[in-house]
This record gives structure tokens, sequence and C-alpha cells, in this order.
């Protein structure tokens, strides 16, 4: 069986604790050709420490995938639009099959794969 193509693209994961926001951030990215694509996940419950006090609050879950060499922009730019003092910014590298690498360099980079 043919193994597909895969090339790497960047997926960060952050939270916000309302629909809107989590929609003004995620056309924010994509309008700056940031990023390719954001999936906005339903209300989930966080639990976390914060101020020496255990924490519990609804979250929306934001998942930008976008060129891995727009990771460090991506950050910069949810550090200065993020509502809360220290947002969750987790980066991960994945791999894509090639088309849709393909689409996601289109969509938010300078270059394209070879596929």
């Amino acid at each position: 069986m043919h193994q597909p193509t895969c090339f790497p693209i960047g997926i960060i994961l952050t939270s916000v604790d309302d629909a809107s926001t989590a929609k003004t951030l995620a056309l924010g990215l994509i309008e700056a050709h940031l990023a390719a694509c954001v999936q906005i996940s339903p209300a989930g419950t966080s639990m976390y420490r914060w101020n020496n006090a255990l924490e519990e609050s609804s979250e929306f879950y934001l998942s930008i995938k976008a060129p891995v060499d727009r990771m460090q922009d991506i950050t910069g730019w949810l550090q200065q639009h993020h509502p809360y003092d220290i947002p969750e910014i987790v980066i991960l590298e994945a791999q894509a099959a090639s088309a849709y690498a393909r689409w996601v360099q289109q969509s938010a980079g300078d270059t394209h794969p070879d596929a």
C-alpha cells in the first residue's frame, strides 16, 4: 500500500472564556494571513491553580493550524490580542497529508511544500 507523503504543519492550542472572543481571535489570525484555519470547540471545563487558589472555569478551545514558520508570529500576535494575563499558548508540530499541508502554506505561508 502506498504511504501518502506528509509535510509538517504547526498547531497552536489556546483557550478563552467566551465564544465571541474565540471568533474575534480566529478571524484576526486568518485575516492577518497568520493561520490557515482555526477550529473553535465548544465550552469545556478547565481546572487550574491561579494565585494559590483552585479555579474552575468554562472555556472555548481554539486549534490554530498554520505553517511551522508562522508559529512565533502567531505566538506574538496572541500575546498582544489575547484577553488573559497569561494565555495558554501550546505549540505542536504535526504531520499533514501533502494536499492539506499545501493548502495551509498557500493560505498562511510564503512557501509551498514540494509534493
